[in-house]
């Protein structure tokens, strides 16, 4: 449909193992997230740890703690933001 109206397609990005092994590896961790009243809460190296001794790491620990530690900002900035529009009049 692009095409149609004169843009072209963006070239996809380029597949990253690594970048994918990583996601996979949150989103296993994240299964292990505990909640207080609704609300989200961070996930600690401990499920981290719980992880690390089930499967091969895909990169240097510190910066698989890292990456999942950041990923797991970005869901909880979200939900918390998701959560305030909620409470808002």
């Amino acid at each position: 449909m692009r095409e149609k109206q004169g843009h072209e397609l963006p070239d996809p990005p380029v597949y990253s193992y690594t970048a994918n092994a990583l996601i996979e590896a949150y989103n296993v961790i994240s299964r292990s997230r505990r909640y207080e009243q609704g609300a989200p809460l961070a996930l600690s190296i401990a499920d981290l740890n719980a992880y690390c001794e089930q499967y091969e790491l895909p990169v240097e620990r510190y910066i698989f703690n890292a990456v999942i530690f950041d990923l797991d900002n970005r869901f909880i900035d979200e939900a918390y933001k998701k959560m305030s529009k909620r409470k808002a009049p």
